[in-house]
């Protein structure tokens, strides 16, 4: 939201299309990881009620949920509550960074650098090639275009590598894809972004 605030001074309907995908995003991460957790039985019973539970106590689903609850109740959160609240969000991301700074392994980090690298690609390139033309198609410019691409081509978010480690997943390879992301993405970003300008769609 503040990738385009920049741009356009306005977010415009970006927060809500953003809002709409990131629960579907964190849904399938869940059933997923679930499924591919190096510690799970192979029972499809087991593993499916699994999953449907760690939906259920995902963090970030529970928080979307809350914040959607009061935002629709019209409930006013305190002014010390919400810069308490703002506070904390602001740490998330730079704690995340240095537990996988503090946790990342370099010599297994390198036997995973071709998934990793392939990955990177899938996020930074592949997506925003298949999808943007079909949003453009649909209709979608501008500030809404931009918050799809955001969503497409941005950085993977440190929170993979915490869910990944939680899940009984490869969290070496999640770190790895964080920071091969983090590093390619400000390029893929700005050619996206001349690309889409070039051509008039924002």
């Amino acid at each position: 939201i503040a990738f385009i605030q920049n741009m356009y001074g306005n977010a415009g309907l970006a927060p809500l299309i953003i809002v709409s995908a990131v629960p579907l995003y964190n849904i399938f991460s869940v059933i997923i990881l679930t499924f591919k957790a190096e510690s799970q039985e192979k029972k499809s019973g087991n593993m499916l009620g699994s999953a449907f539970w760690n939906i259920v106590k995902n963090p970030i689903i529970i928080g979307i949920a809350i914040g959607a609850i009061i935002s629709l109740s019209g409930l006013h959160i305190p002014a010390i509550l919400d810069k308490t609240l703002n506070n904390f969000a602001a740490m998330a991301t730079p704690l995340a960074l240095l537990t996988i700074g503090a946790g990342f392994d370099g010599k297994k980090a390198l036997g995973k650098l071709k998934p990793a690298f392939i990955a990177s690609l899938i996020k930074l390139v592949a997506q925003p090639a298949i999808f943007l033309p079909i949003a453009i198609a649909m209709g979608f410019r501008n500030q809404e275009l931009i918050a799809l691409l955001i969503m497409l081509g941005a950085p993977t978010t440190p929170s993979t590598y915490i869910m990944a480690k939680n899940m009984h997943n490869d969290a070496v390879l999640a770190s790895s894809i964080i920071i091969l992301t983090m590093l390619l993405a400000a390029v893929m970003l700005t050619v996206w972004i001349f690309v889409l300008k070039s051509l008039s769609f924002i």
